[in-house]
């Protein structure tokens, strides 16, 4: 039975590490496909794809977080989660489980080690049985802000004068 301090987070891999996301921002996991490009997306914005009618952007966490390449395999897939920005694709290394994790588990990040943008993007750390998860605050780690074109920030300034 889940306590009331007990949050459920679904796990996935990047690289080496285990990170979470609280599975009630989690909408589904699919297997990865290549995303369509869209010209002067964010860096991190692999492209779109179509998911059942809904074009939704695709992330690639690693270049996000890290700056580093993300080269899909077999076990690769897409984490669809909603936040602030909206309904986007995670692409991530591999989704595994569903957890729970009692809330006196989860350790602040260590801010020592971090800057303060990266510090922010994580919820904490909690242990897992012998693993350590990663916990993502989804909004944090993807602000809208990071979605906002030149373009679309200048028409909004120049509306504001009128």
């Amino acid at each position: 039975m889940i306590g009331a301090d007990t949050k459920q987070y679904v796990l996935f891999r990047l690289g080496p590490e285990e990170y979470g996301l609280p599975i009630e921002k989690v909408s589904s996991v699919i297997r990865f496909e290549a995303a369509t490009p869209v010209p002067r997306a964010p860096r991190s914005v692999d492209g779109v794809i179509n998911l059942r009618g809904r074009v939704i952007p695709v992330v690639n966490l690693s270049e996000k977080l890290f700056g580093t390449d993300f080269h899909p395999t077999p076990v690769s897939r897409i984490v669809v989660a909603e936040g602030e920005a909206g309904l986007v694709g995670l692409a991530v290394d591999a989704a595994s489980e569903v957890v729970s994790i009692e809330g006196a588990e989860i350790m602040p990040p260590p801010e020592t080690v971090l800057t303060t943008e990266t510090a922010e993007a994580f919820e904490g750390v909690a242990k897992c049985g012998e693993r350590l998860i990663i916990l993502l605050d989804l909004d944090k780690a993807l602000p809208r802000t990071d979605y906002e074109t030149p373009a679309t920030s200048d028409a909004t300034e120049d509306d504001a004068d009128v």
